[in-house]
């Protein structure tokens, strides 16, 4: 086997323990069958390792969590415009508040309280809880009291002074040289992400190694090579530590440092695997940091590929399952954008480290380099080419990972792989076209906190429909959590988008969905309408209601022989006229009027229909107590299945050939 070191065994099971913990405790029976194959090996030392490792791995994860403290005392390591992060010993604190007067690497003490926020529970959804603990934050509190704060001299407030000025360039200044980014460059790092060149411009590998050469160079004139490589390491750990934090970064500088010191008894591969081990065993929650997997990823199939001069090409078909499922698109041209960007890149990475020498003398040559980069990166997003994918599946990665490994281990024995590359892109393309071969269609409540929201995805990619959009006042929700989920289901273009009425948490986050996604249609007041195979009725009655609630359409659809009844905010009035108007209904799913209120969820209502399941949009810990005690007693004396996105987050409805089953964020 081509890979000759043993770091590379103790660095699995680690993964299987963190992967199992991510996704499914199945995955522990692989855990197992590797350790069988260790004693069936006669690797015993390997074997005892493996196991003592992924038991305190295991540990860490299970073990209670430190508890919020109010006071806390420690040094500001990150800040941006809402919050601070403190470190105190070995975790962080994050802090919300206003800090005006707070600098990175201050001494602080303060006094705050518990902050709770509200983790999205829809499938798919960004973990913040997760990415806070990959960052050593166990703990969150809101700012009441900033008792003392001492302003510490820092390195990084000598490079923040030294690319103080007025140019526009100062934005890129601050990106490779203190890897912190102003509101300018957040815009340009959207696109850039979209582009999937956002490595390019984030403090890397690249950077790192282009900082060591640049280094060399002068100390080139007073010192051996092998003293050139010592201390120019020892200048870029103490400039590696004199800025905020970046996982890449810091691997790249170990993979650098570590073999000037295990070379002789460890190749490359075992010092990553080792590396690979303390970072894990450090914080296991690295797993949930995209940075961290893509960044460790990567490098590993650097690893195995170094050797080989189609390495580079063949490296871009590795990050394909990682790219897509972070932004759900795949820029066709990117690896190819990539090659031709990085010169130019390099170029002005090095006229900057030469900026911080020569100040003012070098800025016009800067300021003209930035100045086009910002063109190019233009031009290239206006002719930009991506695929829509969604959210890959297990099955998916295993295969595609399968043959790509394959394909690695021939190029290491000097075997073509124009079968497996042909077998990767038809893979690619199978996943590509799921949507239109999915026969599985489901009904969504998708958690939006306090308001609506619900979408319907039809069979074989017949229609997609979404009634209400939901609304949040201080964030946009169809950036936030819409569009990411449609994205993850393979939806990049909606049919129709029903509006019942125009309260803001039904539709407050219409106009941006509209903006950064394609909707077809939008109906407000309609009476029938056929989209793909289903058919919606509005049964609201010809009649002026005073309150806006009232006059909600009432939408009725049947799918996959349920029928569904989605009430709008409708109150006890409506529900009595429709009783009187329709006398009986077919109903077996009810989305609960009004998010449970009282007002609504009638006697007359329950009269009318006898649904078998009820579905309650609601905001946890809501300042309208909704849903109320007497919905709840109600649906519960007509036998009816409550599910609430408070306490169960995304509930699914999902249908295949005549059957239907409904599933929460947390299973069936």
């Amino acid at each position: 086997m081509f890979i000759k070191g043993k770091g590379f065994y103790l660095a699995l099971p680690l993964l299987v323990v963190v992967l199992a913990k991510m996704l499914h405790p199945i995955l522990y029976v692989f855990l197992i069958f590797y350790f069988i194959f260790l004693y069936l090996k006669h690797f015993k030392i390997l074997l005892s390792v493996s196991l003592l490792l992924s038991f305190l791995l295991f540990l860490f994860f299970y073990l209670p969590q430190p508890l919020n403290q109010n006071e806390i005392s420690g040094k500001v390591v990150s800040k941006d415009d809402q919050s601070i992060v403190v470190k105190r010993g070995y975790h962080k604190v994050k802090v919300y508040g206003e800090f005006k007067n707070i600098s990175l690497f201050d001494d602080i003490s303060l006094i705050g309280k518990p902050y709770n926020f509200h983790q999205i529970q829809n499938d798919y959804a960004f973990n913040y809880q997760c990415y806070l603990y990959s960052l050593n934050i166990f703990d969150t509190l809101q700012l009441e009291k900033i008792k003392s704060n001492q302003h510490q001299d820092h390195l990084y407030h000598y490079l923040e002074k030294r690319i103080k000025t007025s140019s526009k360039v100062k934005s890129l200044l601050s990106l490779f040289i203190l890897g912190t980014k102003d509101e300018q460059m957040k815009e340009y790092y959207q696109k850039l992400t979209q582009l999937s060149i956002v490595h390019l411009f984030a403090l890397s590998g690249m950077h790192l190694t282009i900082l060591q050469k640049w280094l060399m160079n002068f100390l080139k004139f007073f010192f051996s090579k092998k003293g050139q490589k010592c201390i120019s390491l020892i200048l870029i750990g103490v400039y590696m530590f004199s800025i905020p934090y970046n996982i890449s970064y810091l691997r790249a500088y170990l993979m650098l440092f570590l073999p000037m010191i295990f070379g002789k008894w460890l190749n490359q591969l075992d010092i990553f695997s080792f590396l690979t081990v303390g970072m894990l065993m450090y914080n296991p929650y690295l797993i949930y940091n995209l940075s961290f997997i893509f960044s460790y990823l990567i490098y590993f199939f650097i690893l195995l590929l170094q050797n080989q001069k189609a390495g580079k090409y063949y490296l871009f078909l590795g990050s394909i399952p990682i790219i897509i499922s972070i932004q759900h698109i795949l820029p066709v041209f990117s690896f190819l954008i990539g090659i031709l960007l990085m010169p130019y890149i390099e170029m002005i990475y090095k006229s900057m480290l030469y900026y911080l020498l020569l100040g003012k003398y070098i800025l016009p040559f800067l300021s003209l380099e930035y100045e086009l980069l910002l063109k190019m990166i233009a031009f290239i997003y206006d002719f930009s080419f991506t695929l829509p994918f969604s959210q890959p599946t297990l099955f998916f990665i295993g295969v595609y990972y399968y043959l790509y490994l394959k394909g690695i281990y021939k190029l290491n024995i000097n075997r073509k792989v124009t079968q497996e590359v042909c077998l990767l892109l038809s893979v690619l393309l199978a996943f590509y076209f799921y949507p239109y071969y999915n026969m599985k269609g489901q009904v969504v409540m998708i958690d939006v906190g306090q308001g609506d929201c619900f979408f319907i995805q039809q069979p074989y990619a017949r229609g997609n429909v979404l009634i209400d959009t939901g609304g949040l006042q201080k964030s946009d929700l169809a950036t936030s959590r819409l569009i990411p989920y449609l994205q993850s289901q393979g939806v990049f273009y909606l049919d129709a988008v029903f509006i019942s009425h125009e309260d803001y948490d039904h539709c407050g986050a219409l106009a941006s969905l509209k903006e950064h996604f394609k909707v077809k249609k939008v109906f407000y007041d309609f009476k029938k309408k056929k989209i793909g195979d289903l058919v919606f009725k509005n049964l609201a009655l010809d009649k002026y209601y005073t309150n806006s609630n009232d006059r909600s359409s009432i939408i009725y659809v049947t799918i996959n022989h349920l029928n569904y009844l989605f009430t709008g905010d409708i109150s006890k009035e409506v529900e009595s006229d429709l009783y009187q108007t329709y006398h009986h209904l077919d109903v077996d799913v009810l989305k609960v009027a009004h998010h449970g209120s009282s007002s609504s969820s009638s006697e007359d209502l329950f009269k009318m229909i006898d649904p078998k399941v009820a579905l309650i949009s609601v905001g946890k810990n809501n300042r309208y107590r909704h849903p109320s005690y007497l919905t709840l007693k109600r649906l519960e004396a007509y036998g009816v299945k409550i599910y609430r996105s408070d306490l169960q987050g995304m509930v699914k409805i999902v249908y295949y050939g005549g059957k239907n089953y409904v599933m929460t964020s947390s299973g069936f």
